[in-house]
């Protein structure tokens, strides 16, 4: 009966089989897949270069080396804040 269907019999493959399968797997393997890391929210913004005073990044980074030095001190001093502003 021509209606237009596929029919019961299978297409042709144009690869054989074990290449099916395999290139089956590489698209839709999910055990594969590599686990994400579960970062510690009380260590988003910490400081990576280590001249923050208080632990978290104020931008210290981008300072010369005379520059931090001369914020470091005013502040600890107690001269101007952590955003270089006179207190």
């Amino acid at each position: 009966m021509p209606d237009g269907g596929k029919g019961s019999r299978a297409r042709p493959f144009s690869v054989n089989q074990q290449m099916f399968d395999h290139n089956f797997d590489t698209i839709f393997r999910k055990k594969d897949m590599q686990a994400r890391v579960q970062e510690d929210p009380a260590k988003f913004g910490s400081c990576g270069c280590g001249r923050s005073p208080v632990g978290k990044c104020v931008g210290w980074h981008g300072l010369s080396e005379e520059a931090y030095l001369d914020r470091k001190e005013k502040y600890e001093t107690g001269k101007v804040d952590l955003g270089g502003n006179q207190v």
